[in-house]
């Protein structure tokens, strides 16, 4: 039941993530764009695929359909999140993150790496040890 909620709790953030940006694409296209890692096409490219992506990949955590898999591309874009911000703060840019919407000013970027770190830390937890079924063991089996 505890993993069960857990894998509930991550894959709705990306869900909620994901349709927060997918509301407003033009304004995340801004936000991808703040991070200056893109030319122009592909920022707006991947703007407008990763919302969707992290929708779909939540939802299949959710409901156990492809979990393996929306699994590992969630924990996948959790490390180039951590990339990109890491690069950034390096670089001394200041980014309109768009995690979770316009309503994040201005980046603390170690907020934002902790914050990744503990949802990359939950990401893989669920893939390694949140995967596995429960099986009997041979000898509670009825032999047949």
């Amino acid at each position: 039941m505890f993993k069960l909620l857990l894998h509930l709790l991550f894959g709705s953030i990306f869900v909620y993530a994901g349709a927060v940006k997918a509301w407003d694409p033009g304004l995340f296209v801004m936000d991808v764009r703040s991070f200056d890692l893109l030319p122009d096409p592909y920022a707006a490219w991947l703007a407008m695929f990763l919302p969707w992506l992290e929708i779909f990949s939540g939802l299949a955590v959710i409901t156990g359909v492809l979990r393996k898999g929306g699994l590992l591309v969630l924990n996948a874009s959790l490390l180039a999140f951590l990339v990109a911000i890491g690069i950034s703060w390096y670089r001394g840019i200041d980014i309109q993150c768009g995690c979770f919407g316009s309503s994040e000013a201005s980046s603390n970027y170690a907020e934002l790496i902790v914050r990744d770190l503990v949802l990359l830390a939950l990401g893989l937890y669920l893939q390694i040890k949140g995967g596995r079924k429960v099986t009997s063991s041979p000898s509670s089996s009825p032999v047949v």
